[in-house]
Formats: structure tokens, sequence, C-alpha cells
């Protein structure tokens, strides 16, 4: 593909938030131009108009069969990723979807497939693969220096979606899939999975609705086996206080055989602690999340003009695999049993 900006329509804006930072990423990146915007419901696509111009349209159909479309950001609702992920599959565009990739292992595979199948790439925007300090926590431990991983602890804590700042679909349990389950521990999985290198093979998991009265779990603890025998654990709680410093709560703890990292402070600290070296290994540098959306959008837009999904960019696979520990987390919760992944 040549160096002209990649041309984005982005398909629905229901995940309002994520679909405004990544619209600023998009029209303020030489990279891009944003063709148009499609979502029938105004509330959505407001600020987006005017905060950053982007044109609106109410035919997705004709927005995606234009030829200035190289690419299509999918913000729609949870459930409907399915559907929008495959038209713009079958307009012959990449797409980059908004997790959870669907609220169904069936969808997330189709969804895939779909893509495979039209020759176009898909891609998860799992923003934590793009904070620094996770960069240099995959190095450490890929340079050996925990050695064997033996145990892993993650949080993606957030503030509750409660209205009018948020949509009320996002507490809707078809809509949504889910509560704060499936919103935030697919992003632990995946950084964990990034990270280490490994699968989750088992889960067992604690669910409910004890701070918000919601329809949808709000705390939930994960519990994790990984296919080494290491055990992990992920909190994707909404249970971020209003005097908390960030709206989100990131962490990483990872213990090794022969030492242990954790990236605390809403991923702003890293300290590395191996016995190969001796001494802790200290870090701090400022990566907020805004800059971890920017350099995901970026990415995205360079693996488009290449025409291969690069790294540390995540796939419609990766997706998936975060997707199958979220409904995994149901059913043990729903079960009170471990549920085996493979």
């Amino acid at each position: 593909m040549s160096r002209k900006p990649v041309g984005v329509a982005i398909l629905g804006a229901a995940h309002m938030g994520h679909a405004w930072a990544y619209s600023r990423a998009l029209t303020e990146s030489p990279n891009a131009c944003v063709v148009g915007l499609y979502d029938p419901e105004p509330e959505h696509t407001r600020w987006i108009h005017q905060d950053f111009g982007v044109p609106l349209t109410g035919d997705a159909e004709a927005l995606l069969a234009s030829p200035e479309v190289d690419a299509v950001l999918v913000c729609s609702a949870n459930d409907e990723h399915r559907v929008h992920v495959e038209l713009a599959a079958a307009h012959g565009k990449h797409v980059l979807c908004e997790k959870p990739i669907a609220t169904t292992v069936e969808d997330g595979e189709a969804m895939v497939a779909a893509c495979a199948a039209a020759g176009v790439q898909l891609h998860l925007p799992f923003v934590s693969r793009f904070l620094p300090m996770v960069e240099r926590a995959r190095t450490a431990v890929r340079d050996g220096r925990l050695g064997d991983l033996i145990g892993l602890v993650g949080g993606n804590r957030g503030r509750p979606p409660l209205p009018p700042a948020y949509p009320g679909w996002i507490t809707d349990p078809v809509a949504a899939g889910g509560g704060a389950l499936i919103d935030h521990s697919v992003h632990v999985t995946d950084v964990m999975r990034h990270v280490s290198g490994l699968e989750v093979t088992e889960v067992s998991a604690e669910a409910g609705s004890l701070l918000w009265n919601l329809d949808v779990e709000d705390v939930a603890v994960v519990s994790l086996r990984l296919e080494n025998g290491a055990v992990g654990s992920i909190d994707p709680s909404w249970s971020v206080p209003a005097n908390h410093p960030h709206d989100y709560d990131f962490y990483l703890r990872l213990v090794g055989t022969e030492g242990s990292l954790e990236i605390t402070d809403g991923a702003e600290a890293l300290n590395v602690i191996s016995a190969r070296e001796g001494g802790p290994r200290g870090l701090r540098q400022a990566s907020f999340a805004e800059d971890a959306d920017r350099a995901m959008i970026e990415a995205f837009l360079a693996s488009v003009r290449a025409g291969v999904i690069e790294d540390p960019c995540a796939t419609g696979q990766d997706g998936v695999r975060a997707l199958e520990v979220a409904l995994a987390g149901y059913r043990s919760s729903n079960l009170g049993q471990v549920v085996k992944l493979r």
C-alpha cells in the first residue's frame, strides 16, 4: 500500500469513550483519514462529530463501499460486533474491533474466519500491550530474568459505568454479554498471555453485584491455571473509588523461579528483582492511557500499510482467547466448579 493516509470508516460508536479516544488518535494522525462514521444513535456520534469534525452518514453499506475506505473501526455494542465485522470483511476492509471481540466464542471464531476468508486483518485494541512498562516486562520474561514463571497476578479495575456518563447498554447482560468480568478481564488475560507466552488451561471464578445494584456483576475474582502449571488471578472489578488518581487501576505482578516483577501505579512504575542480577531494578516512566491509545492506533495503521499484522498488535484470535477465559469465568461462577479450556 502507498504512503497515503489510511482511509478509516467508523462503524458504530456505542463504546462512546473508546470510540472518542480512538477517533482523536485517528484524526490527529498524519497516517489516517477518517472518511465517515455510522451509528443510528445520535448520542453515540455527537461528541466525535463535534470535537473532530468526523462526517456522519446514515448508510453503512455506502460508507464501506467507498474506495476511500481501507479499514474499519468497529465500536458498536458487544453483541453487534459480529455483524459489523463480517460486513466490513465482505467489503474487503481491514478491521479494528473493540473488545471484547464478541459475546460468544462462536461469534468470535466466525469473525476470525470471515476476515481470514476475505484476506483482511482483524485486530483487537488491547492497549495494555502498548504501555512501555508492559513491553519492558515482556522483554524481561523473554530474556529469562525471572526464570520459569510460577505465579501471575493482574488487575484492571475501573470506575462503575453508570449513567449519564455511560450508555445503558454497557450494563445490559445481553448487549454487553455480562458486566465487569467480560469488560475488564479480557485486558488482563491478554496482557498475561502477551507477556508470558503461556495459554490459560483452567478457570475458576466468583462474581456478583455488590456495589452498584446492577443487573450484571460489578466485582469478580478469576483464578487461572496456565499450561506450564503456573497459577494466576485477575481482578476485573468496577471498584475504583471516586478519589482514585486514575480512571483505572492497572497492575501486573509476575513471580518466577529466579525473580519477580511488578507493574504498579497505573502502569507508570516497573520494578524487577532478578536473582541473576542481584538487587532491584526500578524504572518509572509516565505512560498514560492516551499514549497507549495513540500507539495502538499507529500500529494498526502501520499493519494495514504493511499488509501484515505486526507485533505487538493483538489479532482476532487473541480476542477469542481472552473471551474464552471470561466466559469460562461465568460458567465457573454459576456452576461452582473449575472449567477446563484445553
